[in-house]
């Protein structure tokens, strides 16, 4: 069997089991190798590089022995990519996290999908990673405000609460834990207090001793997270965007300075 599964659409499910009447466990994105762990007739079993494992369509992609090599990744919230700049029929859709293997022209970049195929597009491209500082994560994740919540999702097309903020992360080369608890577990040595918060820093909220949900702090007594929406909420009872259902299962916050270094 070949080790790597390259996802080689916008944005492919997992799935608890090789089944689609199985939960979606997360997502993963064009350009993303993983390696295969197990195997059924119609599904692959593949850990991320996240270490996150579910099960996937064969259909959603290639396998290959070696990683497909990426060199640049799509900063916007959605594109295309086309078969050359004349053309007007899209090969495959672009979201924000896709990575890709291509070389910049005049008015785009001339790429190469996971399957081979030579494409075009004019989607704004770049660097794998963003600037890692406190700014860049407080204007990435306020670019996500109004997409929808999706249990799963880590995606411009539906984020959960912990896939939106591993997803700001990422975008700057710092790979979080796919899950609330997860991430919280992760900064465990660096709780502080709710005020002393600086933006960037991690909210997490739950019910007796697991945590259930994340929210990433903006500033301003404001916190980013995703419940229903990508939406900005705060703590503070005379806000009008307070949440007082979210700040009773409020548990503790966390640090991220670690990361930031």
């Amino acid at each position: 069997m070949r080790s790597y599964f390259t996802i080689n659409v916008s944005v492919a499910s997992l799935y608890r089991n090789g089944d689609f009447d199985s939960p979606v466990v997360t997502q993963a994105l064009l350009g993303e190798s993983c390696t295969i762990i197990d195997e059924s007739e119609k599904w692959f079993r593949i850990r991320q590089p996240d270490h996150y494992e579910g099960w996937i369509n064969k259909f959603y992609g290639v396998i290959s022995d070696t990683p497909y090599v990426p060199n640049i990744t799509c900063h916007d919230l959605r594109g295309v990519v086309l078969s050359n700049p004349n053309s007007k029929v899209p090969m495959r859709e672009l979201t924000f996290g896709a990575k890709l293997s291509g070389k910049k022209l005049d008015q785009g970049w001339a790429v190469i999908l996971p399957d081979g195929i030579d494409g075009w597009t004019e989607a704004n491209l770049g660097e794998n990673s963003l600037d890692l500082n406190r700014s860049t994560v407080v204007n990435l994740g306020k670019k996500f405000i109004g997409i929808q919540y999706l249990w799963g999702g880590k995606s411009p097309k539906g984020f959960d609460c912990s896939g939106l903020i591993q997803t700001i992360f990422i975008a700057m080369g710092v790979v979080l834990p796919r899950d609330s608890g997860d991430q919280s577990q992760f900064f465990a040595e660096q709780k502080i207090k709710q005020e002393n918060a600086v933006p960037g820093d991690l909210h997490f909220f739950g019910h007796k001793q697991t945590v259930t949900h994340v929210a990433m702090e903006l500033g301003n007594d404001q916190y980013l997270h995703c419940q229903g929406w990508v939406k900005e909420e705060s703590f503070s009872v005379n806000h009008p965007n307070y949440n007082e259902n979210l700040s009773i299962i409020y548990k503790h916050t966390v640090s991220t300075e670690k990361v930031f270094g």
